[in-house]
């Protein structure tokens, strides 16, 4: 049995458009627990951040230095913002590279300078690190969508 091309487009597309549609439920903001750190994006443009304290049918409360209520009808999406962001994941990333690195310089490193390669240790330590920092900043610490209204 064989899918047609058309056929095939037609059901990838509508796979992948399920998932944005299904964003558009308020109830959503179920999943969401009091203190949880997130953010709404107005219809102004404009960004509330903070912590979150209820929802109702017609309001989303969050706690900044002050409560704030952002009426349903000017909210444009709700997000859970990361507990670790981004600059930390790749201090962390870079300090277990750093390790890696070290590491593989007493191995790898020492084998092939013993055989007359000679590579620094730097080269080592230092793309340890690299490869560990640009791994943690790949590694998410990205807002995760909530509630999205559809247009």
């Amino acid at each position: 049995m064989s899918i047609k091309p058309q056929a095939a487009v037609l059901l990838l597309s509508a796979a992948l458009a399920v998932p944005a549609f299904s964003q558009d439920n308020w109830n959503g903001l179920r999943s969401l627990k009091p203190g949880q750190r997130i953010g709404v994006v107005q219809s102004d443009g404009k960004r509330v951040q903070g912590t979150f304290e209820s929802f109702s049918d017609s309001a989303v409360t969050v706690r900044t230095d002050q409560v704030i209520a952002v009426p349903k009808d000017s909210v444009v999406r709700v997000y859970r913002r990361p507990r670790v962001g981004r600059g930390l994941r790749v201090v962390i990333g870079a300090g277990i590279g750093l390790a890696g690195g070290a590491v593989l310089n007493g191995t790898i490193g020492r084998y092939l300078r013993n055989e007359a390669h000679d590579t620094s240790p730097a080269v080592w330590i230092g793309a340890g690190a690299a490869v560990g920092a640009g791994l943690g900043a790949a590694s998410g610490g990205g807002e995760h969508t909530v509630y999205r209204r559809r247009p």
